[in-house]
């Protein structure tokens, strides 16, 4: 305790350089949380805009739909009911049947558009509590039932068709037995997913009238499952595929492999970013401790020839240094926290300046949020507490060279 005091008290021998070290290093810890607050912002951003908008958190599907997306791969409708509703980590659940299909679409002169697409069949009721299309409506409305013959289009499929709300948009394509699968559709909405190669491909209809055109009565090509928080997709996939004997289960992680992996190397990434922030932090922090050292030579000599050991001086300058990066990082985590959750709140909103990026399949808000993740909270307050005991023990281990009757030659 009186070494812990000693050190304390050390500190403020100096105020005004103890206090810009400590500024500095609470400063660039205030704004590492915030960084990696942003970026974590940025990665749920991508996150979201794949599996809540469209994707869903997990999939369950014949073996290698997923690759092939062949329209007889596919599973019972009978799946549905194997996901337990009971269950509190499930949002929602939603059948979905796909296929391919040409769209055509002939305008009062006698002329005709015609573009290949994918009819997205789903009951508006499950497929609601499981991604938010809903909400992405251009003009019209969404489908009103799963046996309707209305059709919501991609705004870029729209163009490309030449068509409006109301419009007759006739399909054509290949049933699952090999017939001729041909329907008639009104369109009802337009939607816009900020992905141009999705809205030029999406029809989103019934999913009963999906069936009945395509040959698929009673089945599904996917049951897409909803969760409450995206991180437990693969642990929901451990607890529940026994559940799906004969399917596959697949989390989000998975079916969108480029965000999974930059999920999984952004805790590398964050201890990088964070050292190389930290840096110039070092370099003001060991130039405080060094001139300590200097300053205090004499004295640390006269108490080293008076009994004490060079081996407790040497804890005492490390205790300063645990000190001064933990005050520094407390304080400092405090404020980032407090601006992560502002900005939390409050996003700054870009879309004047910057238009929605589509990349792997998501879209990137044009905003700037941040994301209150514990661990990039707690790691920059621990590395700046590490590398203030790092730096303070360079000039410990070098007291601990000098005897006492040469430092006081010296001085």
């Amino acid at each position: 305790m009186l070494i812990l005091k000693l050190a304390y008290r050390n500190l403020w021998r100096n105020r005004r350089r103890t206090l810009l070290t400590m500024s500095a290093m609470g400063i660039a810890t205030a704004f590492l949380i915030l960084t990696l607050g942003i970026y974590d912002g940025m990665l749920w951003d991508m996150v979201e805009g794949a599996t809540d908008l469209y994707h869903g958190h997990v999939k369950v599907t014949a073996v290698d739909y997923l690759d092939q997306r062949k329209l007889h791969q596919n599973i019972p409708q009978e799946t549905l009911e194997r996901v337990s509703t009971d269950d509190p980590s499930v949002k929602g659940v939603a059948g979905r049947v796909r296929g391919f299909a040409l769209l055509s679409f002939e305008q009062e002169d006698g002329s005709s558009h015609s573009q290949p697409a994918e009819l997205f069949g789903i009951d508006p009721v499950e497929e609601i509590t499981v991604t938010t299309l809903h909400e992405r409506l251009e003009e019209g409305s969404y489908i009103s039932d799963a046996a309707s013959n209305e059709i919501v289009l991609g705004v870029g499929l729209a163009k490309l068709l030449e068509t409006e709300i109301g419009g007759e948009i006739v399909a054509m394509g290949q049933g699952a037995d090999g017939s001729i699968a041909a329907d008639l559709f009104y369109v009802k909405g337009i939607i816009n997913t900020n992905d141009p190669m999705r809205d030029s491909m999406l029809a989103v209809v019934g999913r009963e009238r999906l069936q009945e055109m395509m040959v698929l009565e009673g089945k599904l090509h996917e049951v897409a499952v909803s969760i409450k928080s995206a991180l437990d997709a693969e642990e929901w996939v451990e607890e529940n595929e026994a559940n799906f004997e004969g399917s596959v289960v697949t989390p989000w992680t998975e079916f969108l492999p480029q965000i999974g992996q930059i999920l999984k190397i952004w805790g590398t990434m964050k201890l990088i970013f964070a050292i190389i922030f930290y840096f110039a932090v070092i370099l003001v922090s060991a130039n405080t401790m060094y001139m300590a050292l200097l300053e205090r030579l004499r004295e640390f000599g006269i108490m080293a020839a008076i009994g004490m050991k060079t081996k407790r001086l040497s804890r005492m300058i490390v205790l300063e240094g645990f000190l001064m990066s933990s005050i520094s990082g407390i304080t400092g985590g405090i404020f980032g926290v407090i601006g992560t959750y502002i900005l939390k709140d409050h996003p700054i909103d870009l879309s004047q300046w910057i238009t929605p990026i589509a990349y792997a399949e998501t879209v990137l808000k044009p905003r700037i949020r941040a994301y209150p993740n514990p661990e990039s909270i707690l790691m920059p307050i621990a590395v700046i507490i590490t590398l203030g005991v790092l730096i303070a023990m360079f000039p410990a281990r070098k007291l601990r060279r000098h005897k006492p009757v040469d430092v006081l030659r010296e001085v």
